[in-house]
């Protein structure tokens, strides 16, 4: 019993503490708990309600809060004029990544390109599982609030059963009494013989977010199945491949497939004899929407090849609705394309303009198994938000705060470069600065198909971190497969290694900027425009080998500027 309330076993409530010396110390409200369960509708949720996020809404003078309903994906919004009595107004979601727990909301003002006179409301949102790579991400939605209800902007917001305009459904797996073979596709190992199926009868009912019908899975033979479904080649017309896919979380790696070490549960694009996109599940059964831009193979043959060669229990695959496309079929907002970005959490009381955000530089998926002591987990660097128009669409956008350049060196290398040649580039960075600093890049495509700078390498190339460009693929990447130690997760299903792509189309005369920043175990990277991020622990085995090189893949990149400065250390 708490202040006259019934306070169950696991009950998740919204209590006060107060400070009268400036935060110094704290007095818990004798009134507590000032919101003790969520609404009748949802009283079957009072273990699942938490995280509050309170401010001072001027326009109605009132204070509003948002608060989770993490199983339901559903955040309420209240509001009370003396933080003590609360009113229920209304409540939002679920809206596109609409999986596992919604935690951890911000909801919060910006201008749109810096114009006082033009507001919306951003509503943050951390989401474990479901995220954009395995285990926790964080999303956003755009719209408006009038102190009451948020609205979404129509946009923001994407119909999971809707594939874009125009687009050409290459496969649906609606044939679900045919086999591979008579629809054009060839199987090998125990696939063969075998063909799409329906999808409520796959793992036991556990399967949702399909189109139709039917779907293609890799589930069969209690899941011990293996080999190859190849589909029939064709040629790239279109800019864009979607799919929707679900299961396991085992990435292609081009260094281990096709050999005993080989676990990988994908689906892969193979232009001219090479694997070109890969894309692996999330460790969920829903099946979500993934996009590869293909822009840069356009006119070219090419292939799906659907590959399990794993036998664990969740080592598994399902795809449906194959579309080529000229735009992209996008799932949600993700902040960060990364693994390790969530519970992001923004500060109140500073100007508009000024909105900060920091977030917890970790995954679910292995937050207790890292292998750090006598600490686990860190936090991101503080970023700065603010809502640009780019290519016609208003977008969040993100940049490293301004006051973080008080703790860089002097410049450790700056050097512009007419061209850089095909292969690597040695960079001379002195210790310590080697492991932190921050690396920022502007180039041009020349006849490469990649560009980037390889970090924390040692001399046989069996450890490094590779963050980069793919000129053809039209993305940023984060390679962390050879960053280090990725060998501590305990389960068998291991999401820490990967190859970690944020989409963004340029031109082939676009100056390209990333601005990296590279701590002891993690690295930050974002486009010049703050468009996308990418958040990805490492854990470099050998801290005494790390070698900085730039490299040129498939050829020569052009008008590159490297500028590099140490880090030094925030505690000093």
């Amino acid at each position: 019993m708490s202040n006259g309330h019934v306070i169950r076993q696991g009950q998740q409530s919204q209590s006060i503490a107060f400070s009268n010396d400036k935060g110094l110390t704290w007095t818990k409200y004798d009134g507590n708990p000032i919101i003790p369960s969520p609404p009748p509708e949802h009283a079957d949720q009072y273990n699942q309600f938490r995280d509050p996020f309170v401010f001072w809404h001027a326009p109605s003078l009132k204070w509003i809060m948002v608060a989770s309903l993490a199983m339901k994906q559903i955040f309420l919004i209240y509001s009370s004029n003396n933080l003590k009595d609360w009113t229920l107004e209304s409540q939002f979601g679920p809206y596109n990544a609409r999986f596992g727990e919604w935690e951890c909301p911000s909801l919060f003002p910006l201008y749109v390109d810096d114009n006082t006179a033009a507001e919306k409301w951003i509503i943050m949102i951390g989401i474990n599982p479901g995220g954009v790579i395995a285990g926790s991400g964080t999303q956003s939605i755009i719209g408006s609030f009038d102190g009451k209800t948020f609205v979404a902007d129509p946009s923001d917001v994407y119909d999971p059963e809707k594939v874009p305009c125009g687009s050409t459904v290459f496969q649906d797996f609606e044939a679900t009494s045919s086999t591979f073979e008579e629809l054009g596709w060839a199987a090998t190992g125990d696939f063969v013989g075998s063909g799409p199926r329906k999808a409520s009868t796959v793992n036991g009912g556990k399967v949702k977010g399909y189109l139709g019908n039917g779907i293609m899975t890799t589930y069969l033979f209690g899941n011990i199945g293996t080999g190859t479904i190849a589909s029939p080649k064709f040629t790239i017309r279109k800019d864009y491949i979607s799919f929707l896919i679900a299961g396991g979380y085992y990435p292609y790696n081009p260094a281990t497939a096709g050999t005993p070490e080989d676990n990988q549960v994908s689906i892969t694009l193979v232009v001219d004899g090479k694997v070109v996109h890969s894309q692996t599940g999330t460790n969920i059964e829903t099946l979500v929407w993934r996009s590869w831009n293909v822009a840069g193979w356009v006119g070219q043959e090419a292939y799906l090849i659907i590959t399990d060669v794993n036998t664990s229990p969740s080592a598994h695959l399902h795809i449906d609705e194959i579309v080529f496309s000229d735009i992209p079929k996008d799932e949600a907002n993700w902040n960060d394309f990364g693994p390790d970005y969530y519970a992001a959490a923004t500060y109140n009381g500073l100007p508009t303009s000024e909105r900060t955000v920091i977030g917890w530089m970790n995954n679910w998926a292995y937050a207790n198994s890292i292998p750090t002591s006598t600490w686990r987990s860190a936090m991101s660097i503080p970023r700065k938000l603010a809502l640009k128009t780019i290519d016609h669409k208003v977008r969040l956008v993100q940049q490293p705060v301004s006051s973080l350049s008080t703790l860089y060196t002097s410049s450790l290398y700056s050097r512009n470069f007419s061209v850089v040649e095909c292969g690597e580039t040695k960079v001379n960075v002195p210790a310590p600065y080697n492991t932190r600093m921050k690396v920022a890049l502007k180039f041009t495509r020349g006849a490469g198909t990649k560009f980037g700078v390889i970090l924390c390498s040692n001399a046989t190339n069996t450890q490094e971190t590779v963050i980069g460009y793919d000129f053809l693929g039209q993305n940023i990447f984060v390679d962390r497969f050879k960053s280090g130690n990725s060998s501590f997760v305990d389960s068998e299903q291991n999401a820490f290694p990967g190859y970690f792509i944020a989409t963004m189309p340029t031109k082939s005369t676009d100056v390209i900027e990333l601005n990296i920043l590279l701590d002891w175990s993690s690295v930050e990277v974002f486009d010049g425009k703050g468009q996308v991020a990418i958040t990805s622990q490492i854990f470099p085995l050998d801290h005494g080998a790390a070698d900085v090189k730039l490299f040129s893949e498939g050829g020569s990149t052009k008008s590159v500027s490297v500028s590099i400065h140490g880090i030094n250390s925030v505690w000093k």
